[in-house]
Formats: C-alpha cells, sequence, structure tokens
C-alpha cells in the first residue's frame, strides 16, 4: 500500500457544505464530484494516509470562526494537516496568526479570488512576513480565466518580496494560466501541488511540467470536493513515472515538508 499525503483539500461544516461546494462549481462552471463534508472525504479516499484541510474565509468577519472549525477538525482527526486563513480587510490578523500557530495550524490557504484581494496586495506583505517567522506554509490558489488577482505574475511579486516564506502554488501554478506559470515560476523556489491539472490538460503536457520543475517541489493534490481523491489518484497514478518518483510525489516531499515521520 502506498502511503499518500493530499496537499489540498476543502472542508465545511455539515451545515453548509452542500451550499458552499455548489458555489463552488457555479462560479467554476464545473460539475461538483462530492460535496465539502468531512465524511464525505473519508468516505472517497480510504487509500489517504493524510489531508491537508482549508477553508479559505471569503468574509472578514468569519475568519476566526472558520480557522476554529479546521483547527477542531484536526483535533478531531489525526491524519488532518490544518491550514487556517486570513484576510486583509480584517482586524487583528497578526494576533489571529499566532493564536492558530500556537493551535497546531500547519499553514495557511489565500484564494484570492474568492476573498477579492490580489495576492501582491501591499496590506498582505506583513502578514506573509508573520508566516514566514511563525513557520506556515501558505497555499496560493493561483491562475483564474476570469481575474488577475491569482495570476502567477502577482505571486512571483511575493517570492521576491518575502523569499523566506514556504509556498505552496496550486494547480502545478495556475489554473488556466499555465503558460504564465511555466515561464515565471518553474524552476522557482516554490512547491507546486497536481491538483486539477490532469482534469484540464493533456497527459503529455503535465509530463513536461513535472519535468521542468524539481520532482522533490511536487506534492499531490486532489482539490476536493471539486474532485474525489480516489478520482485524482487513479488519473496520476496511471502517469509514467517511476516508483520512486511517484512515491516522493505521494507522501515523501509532503512529509517532509510537513515534519511527518
Amino acid at each position: 500500500m502506498r502511503r499518500i499525503i493530499d496537499t489540498h483539500t476543502h472542508i465545511f461544516p455539515d451545515s453548509v457544505a452542500e451550499r458552499a461546494s455548489n458555489n463552488i462549481g457555479t462560479y467554476y462552471n464545473m460539475p461538483m464530484e462530492c460535496n465539502g463534508k468531512v465524511s464525505t472525504l473519508f468516505e472517497q479516499a480510504p487509500h489517504i494516509s493524510y489531508f491537508v484541510v482549508s477553508s479559505a474565509a471569503t468574509n472578514p468577519l468569519h475568519v476566526q470562526k472558520g480557522n476554529d472549525f479546521i483547527l477542531n477538525s484536526a483535533k478531531e482527526n489525526a491524519c488532518f494537516i490544518p491550514f487556517c486563513s486570513v484576510h486583509p480587510s480584517a482586524e487583528g490578523m497578526i494576533e489571529e496568526l499566532e493564536r492558530i500557530s500556537r493551535c497546531g495550524a500547519k499553514g495557511i490557504k489565500i484564494h484570492p479570488d474568492f476573498q477579492h484581494f490580489d495576492i501582491d496586495d501591499p496590506r498582505m506583505i506583513p502578514l506573509y512576513k508573520k508566516m514566514a517567522e511563525l513557520h506556515l506554509v501558505v497555499l496560493f490558489h493561483v491562475g483564474d480565466e476570469f481575474s488577475d488577482a491569482s495570476s502567477p505574475r502577482r505571486l512571483l511579486n511575493v517570492i521576491n518580496e518575502v523569499p523566506e516564506l514556504t509556498v505552496i502554488a496550486a494547480h502545478m501554478g495556475g489554473y488556466q494560466a499555465w503558460d504564465e506559470a511555466e515561464k515565471l515560476l518553474y524552476g522557482c523556489n516554490v512547491y507546486f501541488d497536481t491538483s486539477d491539472a490532469l482534469m484540464c490538460l493533456p497527459r503529455e503536457r503535465v509530463l513536461k511540467q513535472l519535468r521542468n520543475h524539481p520532482i522533490e517541489k511536487i506534492l499531490f493534490g486532489s482539490d476536493f470536493p471539486l474532485v474525489s481523491p480516489k478520482t485524482a489518484f487513479e488519473l496520476f497514478d496511471s502517469l509514467p513515472l517511476t516508483e520512486e518518483e511517484k512515491n516522493m510525489i505521494y507522501f515523501e516531499n509532503a512529509a517532509r515538508l510537513f515534519g511527518i515521520g
């Protein structure tokens, strides 16, 4: 049996999971394979050892409440790696970063298009520096066909401004912005996750992307509930990679990043 860490999942309280998932599907005009309930995640991923779980706060007033849900879910499920949220329009974000770090958060999820701010918004720079100080990994949604807020270009500005920040650029560096990502981000000191790439790109291009970035900086991700971990695994596992490469992407790279034995 492989050991697998899914570095890109979203979970929501049962009371809002269906609505939250449907809103995501409506935005991207894509059918959702799952809902965002914790129970559904486990049903769809019996073979996954650990999950990075997150939910980016779209309302500044909901940051702490959302973070408490993620942190409590991780307390209840030892296989969860909690990624919390911040928002530049919310008050007390430096203090909130310190609080969630004390409570066991391993990282932060940023979704600029849903949260309505640019990745390189000047208000975020002090927060990024604090995340780096606290050793919080930052998972960025990158790329959008309708918005420039999450562009690879803007992410590169952040990487240059805060080089000590540990960055995961989702969707192989830029959903629907892969040309720009390949030009600007490939070869940089940034992790990529594999989520959604094989849903949108030819296998040959994904393989080329994997060869053009350090293999130790590639992480497996599903983007649950948009895609089930089972579907994401089957798509990725069909690629003609070596067993060593697959083991690095499925587990070893993320285990090293998150300190998992």
